[in-house]
């Protein structure tokens, strides 16, 4: 094999290896962001219930300031019943005490019926809270995870980029230039291998006499079809075409 191959080889697998680690890195950000949005609903569940709770308790002193308001009619009716002079004024106070009285029962029933949705909700905002807990607890966990998983990310990218800067070093700077230029225009993937007759990337038979130059290695071949640099290696793993 010409003896730039192996390190353009190495090269290929280290550049992709590190375009991996860090597409996996730039994306902990969003990964992040969409382990908060699983809590959204559970908070914005416990901002709803806390909300109603609040107006609820609005709410309910209104209407115990309106019951206050009757009472205090219904007590200064109840004074001037002592110095009324007729029938007539002595009814209509009682009538007034009457209506005051079932303002103040339906306003009671009100604050009744006020109440046990205040009872329901308090139930429900305690079930939210517990969930709420438990999905930040798992929502901590996974950050944790990933953050750790990037940072192990990190140190491996810096040994494959220290790699590819001592692989760079090492290759004719021809060769390098017509690899850097191939890979350009092909997502990364500058070389293929010579798999029986064809490039194993775009599947183009290779010429004999081609295939020959390949298998002996004393010079750098390109792909007819596809241009990419071609070498020959019958035991070694396949590349993933793009």
């Amino acid at each position: 094999m010409h003896p730039d191959l192996e390190k353009l080889i190495q090269l290929q697998e280290a550049e992709l290896q590190i375009k991996n680690y860090s597409d996996r890195i730039e994306q902990l950000p969003r990964h992040l962001a969409a382990l908060e949005e699983k809590l959204s609903g559970a908070l914005q569940s416990l901002s709803r219930s806390q909300e109603r709770l609040a107006k609820l308790a609005l709410e309910k002193r209104k209407l115990e300031g309106v019951i206050q308001d009757f009472e205090q009619k219904n007590s200064k009716y109840r004074e001037q019943l002592i110095d009324v002079k007729t029938n007539e004024q002595y009814k209509a106070l009682l009538h007034e005490i009457e209506f005051n009285t079932n303002q103040i029962r339906k306003t009671e029933d009100e604050i009744l019926t006020k109440m046990e949705e205040e009872e329901k909700l308090r139930r429900e905002l305690h079930q939210t809270e517990q969930l709420l807990q438990k999905e930040k607890a798992i929502v901590n966990s996974e950050k944790r995870a990933a953050e750790a998983e990037v940072e192990q990310d990190k140190s491996i990218l810096g040994e494959l980029q220290l790699l590819r800067q001592n692989l760079i070093e090492s290759v004719v700077p021809s060769v390098l230039e017509t690899y850097h230029r191939i890979a350009r225009f092909r997502k990364g993937i500058a070389l293929a291998r010579a798999t029986g007759d064809s490039c194993q990337v775009c599947h183009v038979r290779i010429r004999p006499q081609v295939l020959s130059q390949i298998m002996t290695g004393e010079s750098i071949v390109t792909c007819d079809s596809c241009q990419r640099i071609l070498y020959w290696k019958p035991d070694g793993p396949y590349e993933v075409s793009s």
